[in-house]
């Protein structure tokens, strides 16, 4: 594909040129799907009401189910939420990677982001992903996909879907890999609510139990 929009990218060593580029377009408001180490997503800055609302609305997604969100490291992870010794465990453990930590948000990010108080947060391994994020600061960590619909493998079936819609896709190649593991923390409580990339077993194991 050579669409304006579409620009390659290596996975590993991403090129400092197009993440200045996807940086500018998040901090104008815009929306950018970029590969993460499981597949690809949709990115905006969380405190752009304005590019999370357009986000929600070209997924079809519903505000009541929040997205997670990408943060730069640990220590921001507990800047943002009550991390447990538990949870600090699993995080010490597996992040960066395909997890989820579902845990109480010290500050309420909206409905798109919050929901009873808890917010899903993800530190991506994918070197693209913590790039821009170590930037631009917190981005919605969405699947890039129409909600309900099949999440495509490669860019191109993603274009499909969202179109012209989306300011910059950025081009790895095509990504299968399992969906985060996402476990909610609520103190010492522990609950497996989707498992993925990580399985319940090695979470389990982490946790001594």
């Amino acid at each position: 594909m050579h669409i304006q929009n579409i620009i390659t990218v290596h996975p590993e060593k991403p090129e400092q040129a197009i993440i200045s580029k996807a940086c500018e377009i998040l901090n104008s408001d815009g929306l950018v799907v970029a590969p993460t180490e499981t597949r690809y997503g949709v990115l905006a800055k969380i405190d752009n009401r304005a590019a999370v609302e357009r986000l929600f609305e070209i997924k079809g997604r519903s505000s009541n189910k929040p997205s997670a969100i990408f943060v730069e490291d640990i220590s921001k992870l507990n800047q943002l939420a009550e991390v447990s010794a538990i949870a600090q465990i699993l995080a010490d453990s597996f992040l960066p990677g395909p997890l989820t930590l579902v845990l109480k948000s010290k500050k309420d990010f909206g409905p798109f982001f919050t929901l009873n108080e808890m917010t899903g947060f993800r530190i991506s391994s994918s070197p693209v992903i913590a790039a821009i994020v170590s930037l631009t600061g917190p981005l919605s960590a969405t699947s890039a996909n129409l909600s309900g619909q099949t999440e495509p493998e490669s860019i191109s079936g993603i274009f499909e879907q969202l179109g012209e819609s989306i300011d910059l896709y950025l081009d790895a190649g095509r990504l299968n890999n399992p969906a985060s593991t996402v476990v909610e923390v609520i103190n010492d409580q522990v609950t497996i609510l989707r498992e993925g990339a990580i399985s319940s077993k090695a979470i389990m194991k982490a946790i001594g139990q």
